[in-house]
């Protein structure tokens, strides 16, 4: 079940999706009929890798391999989770091909599979030849790949439950809520609301740009990939995240029912407009699309998905200076360099692809109705492993990055972990979520002390505008 971390329980939905399906399953493996001067992929894959649920074939560096490896196997848990206890539509394909670089991902897709990946980053593809979830990892941050296998991973597990009855607004507005989700202590969490999309479909509102309920419930696939192939699908995207995160977690998850319902129904291939009246108990279409737009206006972005969403971006600017050996001494040492390394990375979020920088907003966490006050970030000392030569020599060449913690965070804080890759010169990370993150070491508790009384001090002076309070001084000093 989808864990709500408002109430750390789960919350009764099926999931379910299905991606664009050419042709019948071929669960053989034909090889690339391109010959070049180099290698083919699948001559540098190799034989087959086997994960707990995968089949793998992969040109990946073997730690690189492990970490996706692993990231699947947790999506595909929490898959089966869902969607086991329905009826088989169609075989299962648990196969998937890794690629170092993007060339040989759509060479490869092209000229062995005959699917034109162009644009993709990632994909579920099914044809004649074959059947695989694909993606490639040259120049993508580790969290944009995440994304990209947690949405088609999706897509492939549920192929097998709802074949093709399922309709695009659903089958995309689910993957969606899938491919935004993050995974902490091993679990898996969803439902959560990042700014950007929550700001969107509030614009789309307030503009009237968003698309009428059931022309959303009865658009075909067709109608769907052409608005995707014109540059004109972001809406769509945003919008059936959004309709899914009503039926699933507004109003106290009062629709939950219902829209378990209404996936049972074309689960047994009810079409999409019928199975919403009969799910629902009501025509009143254009009453639901009312009371979603009331839901969405009021919407805000949950503390814990900005907090997720921003914590990664820094862990993957503190791995790459980190290999490029360069250290940090603070979160404005770490913005700064950030900054002048003009350190970006690009976020795939509903259809639309948005870049991240070390802007004036990377270090804000919003307070939420769950917090007694705003929370921040902070940064902590990296806890060294010196025991060896090897050990002080990978330190030097490649500092082990500072710990990032959140304090005020609510319902549980979130504390950035790191993992030296076993060549020693790159690093993994990890999101905990313990109920209270690690103290600061006694000597950086006494230097804040210090700050603050100096603030405080400096508050009493007329020098500093009115308008800045004592906790938003103590705000600054803590999250620069």
């Amino acid at each position: 079940m989808p864990l709500d971390v408002r109430r750390g329980r789960p919350l009764a939905t099926i999931l379910s999706t299905v991606f664009a399906v050419v042709g019948i399953v071929d669960d053989g493996l034909a090889q690339s009929g391109q010959r070049t001067a180099e290698p083919s992929f699948f001559t540098r894959a190799g034989d087959e890798a086997r994960s707990k649920h995968y089949r793998i074939l992969s040109d990946l560096g073997p730690d690189d391999t492990r970490i996706y490896a692993r990231h699947l196997d947790i999506f595909y848990a929490e898959f089966a989770r869902r969607l086991a206890h329905l009826p088989i539509q169609a075989p299962e394909v648990p196969f998937v091909l890794m690629f170092a670089r993007e060339r040989d991902y759509l060479d490869t897709l092209r000229n062995t599979y005959g699917i034109n990946a162009t644009g993709s980053g990632g994909m579920f593809f099914m044809s004649p030849k074959g059947a695989a979830l694909a993606f490639f990892v040259e120049s993508l941050p580790r969290t944009r790949v995440f994304h990209v296998i947690q949405h088609e991973g999706f897509h492939q597990y549920a192929f097998s439950r709802f074949a093709t009855t399922l309709p695009p607004w659903v089958n995309e507005g689910l993957a969606e809520c899938f491919g935004e989700a993050v995974v902490v202590d091993g679990r898996v969490i969803i439902g959560q609301a990042s700014p950007a999309p929550v700001v969107a479909i509030q614009r789309a509102i307030h503009q009237g740009t968003t698309i009428d309920f059931l022309r959303m419930l009865t658009m075909s696939s067709d109608d769907w990939n052409g608005n995707v192939r014109a540059g004109s699908a972001g809406i769509q995207y945003t919008q059936a995240w959004s309709m899914v995160q009503f039926l699933g977690w507004a109003e106290g998850g009062r629709y939950q029912k219902s829209f378990e319902g209404y996936l049972q129904l074309l689960h047994a291939g009810v079409p999409s407009d019928r199975a919403f009246v009969q799910a629902f108990g009501s025509a009143d279409v254009a009453g639901f699309e009312q009371r979603w737009k009331e839901w969405a206006r009021k919407t805000q972005p949950t503390a814990f998905a900005t907090a997720v969403l921003r914590i990664g971006y820094l862990a993957e600017g503190l791995r790459s200076l980190s290999v490029a050996g360069i250290a940090v001494e603070s979160l404005d040492d770490l913005v700064a360099k950030l900054r002048e390394r003009q350190f970006t990375i690009a976020i795939t979020v509903h259809g639309r692809t948005e870049s991240m920088t070390a802007d004036e907003l990377v270090l804000e966490i919003p307070k939420d109705e769950l917090a007694k006050s705003k929370p921040v970030f902070e940064l902590l000392p990296a806890k060294l492993s010196m025991q060896t030569a090897r050990d002080r020599n990978n330190e030097e060449a490649h500092p082990t990055p500072p710990i990032i913690v959140t304090r005020g965070l609510a319902p549980r804080e979130l504390v950035l972990k790191w993992t030296r890759s076993k060549a020693g010169d790159d690093f993994e990370f990890e999101l905990l979520s313990p109920k209270e993150a690690p103290a600061a070491p006694k000597a950086r508790r006494k230097a804040d002390k210090q700050k603050e009384e100096n603030d405080t001090d400096t508050a009493d002076s007329p020098t500093l505008k009115p308008s800045a309070s004592r906790s938003d001084v103590h705000h600054q000093l803590v999250c620069p």
